[in-house]
């Protein structure tokens, strides 16, 4: 949650009456979570009288459309890359990346901004004095900015519940992190007490917001209503066809009905009338089987169409398509994962500025965050012969290492040429030494 304000110094009544605002971001983003999992509304489904079938069918597109859409814009670790002048400052960062496992903390920030719509992660030094970042549940953290053109980060605000071991009871806390220090409260009926503060070390406020839109939405937020109705049909279509298997007979001219009668047919689910001309039939309902198909089909093309996230079980993606073909099909997720790779870049530089502010304070070489290139790559089937021709075509035109980039088994271009002159040096001295052998001979 995004919070502006015109005023400069907060204080803990300013940061109470934010708490309260923030109860109905919290209850918004616990929801979303609760559809990723399978906590659909249709679980809710009032019960049919004198026990009558009353299914509660889930069927989760809004965990295929999260995954589907996370997977394809950061499946594939993201790539840094500098000049040659700048690369020793590089490779410190880079071995800062790996010691947080870096590629899987990425993925996690994209998940949850793909279901709640942001994400948030705060750096912070460990008891080795190391630089670590991890997520913290968007629900948990606000962030409170100015009100310029700018939106500078004046302070966030992380408040988040302690449960007892029996999930019965819990304790609230707050912590407050400005660009100094970071103030720990308990929370208790809208009173704050101070437990703790200490300082931070970063040179700002160091936690980072990874919005999955401008707007702050999740994937499958505007198709809720869709799924719930492709929910609803799907189980009152289950039900239907229980009841049908579970009909009643009706039995023609079998003389007159008393209670024990009654009792025993509603048991028996026979039925039983008087008729001069007597018979047997099934009381049956009759199913527009079309009709109800038709309705579930239209609503899940509009969950794919309007979610822009496709079926992949689609006869239209079989075969062996060439990548551009391939692009065509995918043209909407692409849209969603453009929006998403510059607001997640813009996240990631500022994390490698906090992170070359702290190292600036250990008297460490530090990279400017504007002398990293970050390369996004669409996590798409590639046809590779055809990226290789592309690669090839470019010789002499761009250069080497941009060439490389472009070939999606290549993570790290710079280690790769490196790769490159080594084996190219070593086959030089073995044939240098072939050569000098011969001539002594």
């Amino acid at each position: 949650m995004k919070i502006l304000t015109n005023k400069t110094n907060l204080d803990l009544r300013d940061f109470q009456q934010i708490l309260t605002t923030h109860e109905q971001d919290y209850r918004r983003k616990i929801k979303l979570k609760n559809y990723y999992v399978g906590k659909h509304d249709v679980l809710r489904k009032i019960g049919r009288p004198n026990g009558a079938p009353n299914n509660k069918i889930v069927s989760n597109f809004c965990s295929y459309i999260s995954d589907m859409s996370t997977g394809f814009f950061i499946g594939k670790p993201v790539a840094y890359t500098t000049q040659a002048k700048s690369q020793d400052k590089l490779d410190i960062l880079l071995e800062i990346f790996r010691y947080n496992d870096e590629s899987a903390h990425n993925l996690e920030l994209a998940e949850e901004a793909s279901i709640t719509g942001e994400s948030f992660e705060i750096l912070y030094t460990d008891t080795d004095a190391e630089i670590r970042f991890k997520s913290i549940p968007s629900e948990e953290m606000i962030l409170v900015c100015d009100a310029t053109l700018e939106e500078n980060i004046i302070c966030a605000i992380r408040h988040y519940r302690v449960y007892s071991f029996d999930g019965a009871t819990y304790q609230e806390f707050v912590e407050i992190y400005d660009d100094k220090e970071i103030r720990y409260y308990d929370y208790n009926a809208g009173r704050f007490t101070l437990i703790d503060s200490k300082p931070h070390y970063f040179d700002d406020v160091p936690i980072i917001e990874y919005p999955n839109n401008k707007q702050r939405r999740g994937d499958f937020e505007n198709i809720l209503t869709l799924v719930d109705a492709y929910n609803m049909a799907q189980s009152l279509s289950l039900d239907d066809l229980m009841d049908f298997t579970e009909c009643y007979m009706i039995l023609r001219g079998f003389g007159d009905l008393d209670e024990e009668n009654i009792r025993e047919m509603r048991n028996n689910k026979i039925l039983e009338f008087d008729d001069d001309k007597g018979g047997a039939e099934w009381l049956i309902k009759n199913l527009n089987d079309t009709y109800i198909e038709n309705l579930k089909n239209r609503l899940q093309t509009d969950i794919h169409k309007f979610s822009n996230v496709p079926d992949m079980s689609d006869t239209n993606f079989a075969g062996n398509a060439s990548g551009v073909a391939i692009k065509y099909k995918l043209i909407g997720l692409e849209q969603i994962r453009s929006r998403k790779e510059r607001e997640f870049k813009k996240a990631l530089q500022r994390r490698i500025e906090l992170i070359s502010g702290m190292l600036k304070t250990k008297s460490i070489a530090a990279i400017d965050f504007r002398d990293v290139e970050v390369t996004f790559t669409a996590n798409i089937p590639a046809n590779i012969q055809e990226q290789a021709q592309i690669v090839k075509d470019l010789d002499g035109i761009i250069s080497q290492k941009r060439r490389l980039s472009l070939l999606p088994f290549i993570e790290d271009p710079v280690a790769e040429i490196e790769e490159l002159k080594r084996e190219q040096e070593e086959s030089d001295a073995i044939l240098r030494d072939e050569v000098g052998y011969g001539e002594e001979e």
